[in-house]
């Protein structure tokens, strides 16, 4: 998945703060490859936000929070989630301040 969403922004505040990216892909592999990327940074930027591992749960209760992990800007991150292994959704938080964000992610799906 490769997505870009961009904050509403009104001269140079930030009106509306970018949305969570939240794929409607069910994964189905323990390890993932994560980058972020964004075009207005300034120099002493290095987080890029948290990436949440959200878990279907039964009775139509909804989604549950599994684990998370920090991601840095630019940097490729491999991720292997340890606790829910298989059949979870993902969301990516990104900082309030960001005025565009570049979310992709990859499942590992080889042996």
């Amino acid at each position: 998945m490769d997505s870009t969403k961009n904050a509403t922004i009104s001269g140079q505040m930030i009106i509306q703060p970018i949305a969570a990216f939240e794929p409607t892909h069910l994964f189905s592999s323990s390890v993932v490859a994560v980058q972020v990327a964004v075009t207005t940074v300034r120099p002493n930027w290095y987080k890029a936000g948290y990436l949440h591992q959200v878990i279907p749960v039964p009775f139509s209760l909804g989604l549950a929070l599994g684990e998370f992990r920090f991601i840095s800007l630019y940097t490729p991150a491999i991720i292997k989630f340890l606790h829910f292994p298989t059949n979870y959704q993902v969301s990516f938080e990104v900082p309030k301040y960001f005025k565009d964000c570049t979310f992709k992610i990859w499942e590992f799906v080889g042996t």
